[in-house]
């Protein structure tokens, strides 16, 4: 059976070129080993990768310009919803995939989880050996002075500035979705403006830690893991703060002239063995729970939604974004910008 499946998927991609847009360093990296890599040997399909920070924006003016760059794009979960319901992707052909095996909420009209990462607070131990363990406590620059890094979006930051403010973990979305929680929320990064030091990718974010440019920042529990792994960094994630749990999602672009076979590597990529490869290659967890009965326990480790971990996470309410990413992301850039 798999190996008709290999051939089946062989003829129907072989010669092909696909484009994928992710998001750089060791995602890409993870992407390469486990997923592009023997897609290509398999099928003969080339995989070129692009590198972005999830901006639709880009997405859109493809679409609508008919000149592409990306088939496919590992969207976060507002903007997928959101493309979703523009009419941006092309809708799934839910008869490949694994449903019965998937995760909830890792599968949509439109996407399929590629990673769910961890979104939190992070610290280098090497030079703040007891960093903020709040987020009430980032936000204190008389308590922890020195520059914060910070993602330049929209999407984490407001719902991690509300619970600097103070806003309980279960009401933050809820506060988001009102004028008054909006404002809330840029108030309180206002207080420590002149301090962030904005950051468009995993990788600069990781950079930033490493050249001194801030010690206390927002982080991906998976860059996180990788720089202590591999760099021999003393970076410490503090779950027990709050943080987001946020998704990844193949999307096809709505018109790809390769539509056919994007959807035949997203087919291919949501089986367990592909899957689980990833997860030993990145502390990022897949969609496919039969994956996980795969992987050797040291590779749990850093696992974003662990049992022992899930009190604190902070699923993303991809509705509330659906219903404000425009506008919320134009008053973020232009704020930024000031």
């Amino acid at each position: 059976m798999a190996a008709a499946t290999l051939v089946a998927f062989s003829a129907a991609a072989s010669g092909d070129e696909l484009r994928i847009a992710s998001w750089g360093g060791v995602v890409n990296e993870a992407n390469r080993a486990a997923y592009w890599d023997p897609y290509e040997k398999a099928t003969g399909t080339k995989i070129v990768d692009d590198t972005f920070n999830g901006e639709i924006a880009k997405a859109r003016a493809q679409v609508e310009s008919g000149s592409y760059q990306w088939d496919i794009a590992e969207m976060e979960d507002a903007e997928t919803l959101t493309g979703c319901e523009e009419g941006l992707y092309e809708k799934l052909d839910m008869s490949r995939l694994p449903v019965a095996n998937l995760l909830p909420h890792t599968y949509n009209d439109c996407g399929v989880v590629s990673l769910g990462a961890g979104i939190g607070l992070a610290y280098n131990k090497a030079k703040v050996e007891n960093g903020p363990k709040t987020w009430a406590e980032f936000f204190d620059l008389q308590k922890f002075p020195g520059k914060r890094g910070m993602r330049k979006s929209a999407t984490f930051t407001l719902e991690l500035a509300l619970l600097g403010a103070g806003v309980p973990k279960e009401d933050v979305y809820k506060t988001l979705a009102t004028k008054e929680g909006q404002e809330k929320a840029f108030a309180k990064l206002d207080e420590i403006k002149d301090q962030i030091v904005w950051w468009s990718s995993g990788t600069e974010q990781i950079q930033g830690f490493l050249a001194g440019e801030y010690d206390i920042g927002v982080a991906y529990n998976a860059r996180v893991a990788a720089a202590n792994k591999t760099q021999g960094q003393k970076l410490e994630f503090v779950w027990d703060a709050g943080y987001l749990l946020g998704n990844n999602f193949w999307v096809i672009l709505k018109g790809s002239p390769n539509a056919k076979a994007a959807m035949d590597f997203i087919a291919w990529a949501t089986a367990p063995k592909p899957q689980a490869e990833f997860m030993r290659h990145i502390d990022y967890a897949s969609a496919n729970k039969e994956a996980f009965a795969l992987l050797e326990p040291q590779y749990l480790t850093y696992m974003p939604n662990t049992p022992e971990r899930a009190e604190h996470g902070i699923p993303t309410d991809v509705a509330v974004w659906r219903d404000n990413l425009d506008t919320l992301t134009e008053r973020f850039n232009s704020w930024a910008s000031r």
